[in-house]
């Protein structure tokens, strides 16, 4: 099953989800738009999805059932064993929780005793696998190296879709990944991601970090 999400921004612990999609390598398709309420939100600049707070607002449901019934599906996926496939885990996962929290819904690191796992993060083995290779590691660019279909980048369906064939590409490429066992590819990735951070200035918390909700704040401008 793969996850994404699409948000006012990237401040995990401030910014709010506004899309959410989850696939499965099955066919299964589960996509919500949120009403994040009232505050006065605003979309950063830069962010590809389209979906503007107004919209929204109109379109969407109550943020904390959506929220509710993304968690319900992805902790039963988890506890199964199964993998999480998410796109750059530590922005989706540590935004999600502080949504979790924010709208009063059980958050995933209290409905699985044994941590958020086993996530399967394309971004973390594409860097592990292919290290050197030149160039930028946006879902955009990677999906595109790989020869995966990707045809609304930001779109949260569109991007849970790639992410998903995007790790079973990766998966076909480097064997020596694919051959390891669901709770041994969740911790190497913790030790790669940590290895690929000590070139770039972030070195997030892998596969999330269970932030508090801060109240609502206008990102700076630029």
């Amino acid at each position: 099953m793969a996850l994404d999400i699409a948000t006012t921004g990237n401040r995990a612990a401030v910014d709010r989800v506004l899309t959410a999609s989850l696939r499965t390598s099955e066919g299964t398709a589960h996509d919500w738009i949120l009403d994040p309420g009232s505050d006065p939100l605003s979309v950063a600049r830069g962010k590809g999805h389209g979906v503007t707070v107004e919209r929204a607002r109109a379109e969407g449901v109550p943020a904390a059932r959506a929220l509710a019934e993304v968690a319900d599906l992805v902790a039963a996926h988890l506890a199964s064993g199964e993998l999480l496939v998410v796109w750059f885990a530590p922005h989706v996962l540590s935004l999600l929780h502080a949504e979790l929290l924010r709208h009063g819904v059980r958050p995933l690191t209290e409905r699985l005793p044994g941590g958020v796992a086993p996530v399967c993060d394309p971004l973390v083995l594409d860097r592990h696998a292919d290290r050197y290779r030149p160039g930028r590691r946006s879902l955009e660019a990677v999906t595109r190296w790989y020869g995966i279909p990707h045809a609304h980048p930001g779109d949260a369906a569109s991007d849970a879709e790639a992410t998903l064939a995007l790790a079973q590409a990766v998966g076909a490429c480097y064997p020596a990944v694919a051959r390891l066992s669901r709770p041994v590819l969740h911790a190497e990735q913790t030790l790669w991601n940590a290895e690929s951070s000590r070139h770039r200035q972030a070195a997030p918390d892998w596969p999330m970090t269970p932030v508090e909700p801060l109240p609502w704040e206008e990102p700076p401008p630029g």
